[in-house]
């Protein structure tokens, strides 16, 4: 049995009645051909079945023409959230996203997750997560734009978009205090993730402006038993918790709710990331909001910007960006 024959641009241009060039410029997203050239292309690629050979395309001209998108999980509306508007801003300027994710394993980015991402060849990457030690010179050699984002990157010399997220746990400790709680705790997710110490040290720093309270419990949700966390949490008899992301919060509530706790009766709790307002939930709980959408923008335009082989500018989102209370239902 005869294989199915190969679809060439040859066929594309002899189908539309234009020239090879044209249509190669079309498939590229080159400059300079009309809107119903492209209509007319489009047409006949569905019509003939031609797919584009990315890998013999990317040969060619030394570009795949894709970025790169990495995180832990896909749980966190966080990420689908700021991924979709980087994607658009990426596929305005001729790139498609490719999503890569190690399901919650780590919280790095380590070698084994990129030799994966490394084998599709992309042009640039975005990363949720921070790169391990060893991973970071082994990623400026590759010399692919490399682009930490909602992370810090200052620490490992790379390029980082990232809130002021001392300032943002700050804001949540505060909160807390004027609220009247002073046995307070901070659920965070790794021991060892500069973002979640970042948060937590500004808690702490608004603790300590407030001699009459106290920071009883300090956890990391990801390396301990839930169950045992929770049944911990409710004996130190904490009574306003901070949490390192609004899903954590969502968890939390639903445990102590369990056990007849009230949120913003029996305890005040705090989140971070204001994912209802993606979701367009009502404000159910109090979180914090780091300007997600601008966050996003400025993630998608550093990596544009080095790809074009642009200076980034000066200012960085944290320092342009403040991060904000925004009230809920969960604290009194």
């Amino acid at each position: 049995m005869e294989g199915k024959k190969k679809i060439t641009l040859k066929d594309i241009a002899a189908k539309t009645g234009l020239s090879v060039n044209t249509v190669s410029r079309v498939l590229n997203k080159k400059p300079y051909y009309t809107k119903e050239v492209e209509e007319k292309v489009t047409a006949a690629c569905k019509e003939l079945g031609y797919i584009v050979d990315m890998n013999a395309s990317g040969l060619r001209s030394g570009s795949t023409h894709t970025i790169a998108i990495i995180f832990d999980d896909l749980i966190n509306p966080f990420y689908s959230y700021t991924t979709d508007i980087i994607s658009k801003r990426f596929e305005e300027a001729g790139y498609n996203s490719i999503i890569f994710s190690n399901n919650g394993k780590t919280a790095y980015v380590d070698y084994e997750l990129m030799r994966s991402v490394m084998a599709r060849k992309p042009d640039g990457i975005l990363s949720f997560l921070e790169p391990t030690e060893d991973m970071v010179g082994f990623i400026k050699d590759t010399g692919i734009p490399f682009v930490i984002f909602g992370r810090d990157g200052e620490p490992y010399g790379m390029c980082g978009v990232n809130a002021d997220e001392e300032y943002g746990g700050y804001v949540a400790g505060k909160h807390l205090l004027d609220c009247g709680y002073r046995k307070l705790a901070y659920i965070g997710s790794w021991h060892d993730v500069k973002v979640c110490l970042d948060r937590q040290k500004g808690f702490e720093r608004a603790i300590a402006e407030k001699d009459v309270a106290s920071l009883e419990r300090v956890f990391y949700i990801r390396e301990r038993d839930f169950g045992e966390m929770v049944e911990e949490l409710v004996a130190s008899g904490a009574d306003g918790i901070f949490c390192f992301n609004d899903i954590i919060a969502f968890i939390v509530i639903e445990a102590l709710e369990a056990r007849g706790m009230e949120a913003g009766t029996d305890y005040g709790i705090v989140g971070y990331d204001n994912i209802q307002e993606m979701l367009r939930m009502p404000r159910l709980i109090t979180t914090v909001d780091v300007g997600s959408r601008d966050l996003a923008e400025a993630g998608a335009s550093a990596m544009l910007a080095l790809l074009a082989g642009e200076e980034l500018p000066a200012e960085s989102f944290r320092d342009t960006h403040k991060c904000f209370l925004v009230k809920g239902k969960t604290t009194r």
